[in-house]
């Protein structure tokens, strides 16, 4: 008999050589997410080292690891990420170094000192200003005196302009080498949210066809959660994405993003819909078979032609995200989806009028059903007719020089 031990051993190895491959793999890739950090890295070591030839030459010996060491973190992910940190760390730096001056001047490293210095330190800390570098007010106070450099100027003034020479360099690098410019992350987020949602509907879709079968009801339900996932991964993506551009000297020289906040604004209202549409499909499980015998609250001809409005709006999902498809496509689509709906109203509304209800106790639901189908169709439907006017709600965006993820 194998052991369980063994076994998730070579099962974490597979995982981890499954990890190395892959990473290999994206390497040798054009703009990949893997090159990508391997010219953030190259560009680090690049600003660590310009910093201490720098600082070598115009500081004290003892504080020279500060300008290398704060190059190395300044190389964010954005230009204006850089250049906004770079600032809060040096003030923040400097704050530290005065109040810690301050006190270790008066009475020294004492207990009294760090009581007078970590309150107002850590109050300092929390200015939202400050940001993610708040907390260097403090930990620069308490370093300075637990130092004992507390009481020596030249020290303190050298330890601020390390830290300045760092973030400098970081800035110059990551600014004029390759800076970061997400052009078609917002747009691959998107992309792969609209096929989460054009897969939920072909899946329901398939089993409302055969014979409208729930059993995947399991798997629908973590589909649509996982909109939810993919729905905040790429509207930090669209942030990420705008954020690039703020100083960025490569801003310039491509075309405006797309406007991805009024995709995923669409995209958000659909996932809604698709909740309640899944919620429905619960309530019929739960309620329209309670013996687990029995026709199930929709028709079997309701299940059909719904399952085919439903690979519709999947298809127009699709051809939506696809920019090599002609807009005509899509609007005939839209046109089909739209007869579909309208027929299965109209039906309903027969069968209402004239008494004849296959399953009157599940009106109501493929109401619901039917209502949420129709308004997804409306937000595709405005969204298409967006674009016709205005192109940039999804354009092309090839031929980017080096416009990375």
């Amino acid at each position: 008999m194998a052991d369980p031990g063994t076994d998730r051993l070579r099962a974490a190895i597979r995982r981890e050589l499954r990890y190395v491959r892959e990473q290999a793999a994206g390497l040798a890739t054009r703009d990949s997410e893997q090159r990508f950090e391997l010219r953030q890295i190259a560009k680090a070591t690049l600003a660590a080292v310009l910093a201490w030839l720098l600082a070598d030459r115009l500081l004290p010996r003892e504080t020279v690891w500060i300008a290398p060491a704060t190059a190395v973190i300044m190389v964010h992910a954005t230009v204006y990420q850089t250049l906004t940190n770079g600032v809060r760390r040096v003030f923040a730096v400097a704050a530290g170094v005065i109040l810690a001056g301050s006190v270790g001047y008066l009475i020294g490293l004492t207990a009294l000192g760090l009581l007078l210095v970590v309150p107002p330190a850590l109050v300092a800390a929390r200015w939202h200003r400050m940001g993610r570098h708040g907390t260097d007010v403090a930990t620069t106070a308490v370093l300075m005196l637990s130092f004992g450099a507390a009481s020596q100027e030249r020290y303190l003034l050298a330890y601020v302009v390390a830290t300045g020479v760092g973030a400098v360099c970081g800035a110059l690098v990551n600014a004029m080498l390759w800076p970061p410019l997400y052009y078609r992350r917002p747009r691959e987020a998107v992309r792969r949210l609209s096929g989460e949602a054009a897969t939920l509907l072909e899946n329901v879709a398939g089993g409302m066809r055969e014979g409208c079968d729930l059993s995947g009801l399991p798997d629908w339900r973590q589909q649509a959660e996982r909109l939810d996932e993919h729905l905040a991964r790429a509207a930090s993506a669209i942030a990420d994405g705008a954020e690039s551009r703020r100083y960025n000297l490569r801003g310039a020289r491509v075309p405006e993003p797309d406007d991805y906040q009024r995709l995923l604004s669409a995209m958000s209202e659909i996932g809604v819909h698709l909740h309640a549409l899944v919620r429905a499909l619960a309530h019929i499980a739960q309620r329209g078979r309670p013996h687990g015998d029995g026709p199930p609250w929709i028709s079997e001809e309701f299940g059909r032609d719904y399952a085919e409005l439903l690979d519709l709006l999947a298809r127009a999902l699709r051809a939506r995200m696809r920019i090599a498809d002609e807009p005509a496509r899509l609007s005939a689509l839209i046109s089909v989806a739209l007869e579909r709906a309208d027929a299965i109203q109209e039906q309903m509304t027969e069968e209402v009028r004239t008494g004849s209800l296959d399953q009157p106790r599940g009106w109501a639901v493929t109401g619901s059903l039917l209502t949420d189908a129709e308004r997804v169709l409306t937000i595709l439907k405005a969204l298409h007719a967006d674009s016709l006017r205005d192109p940039a709600v999804l354009g092309d965006g090839d031929g980017v020089p080096d416009a990375l993820v």
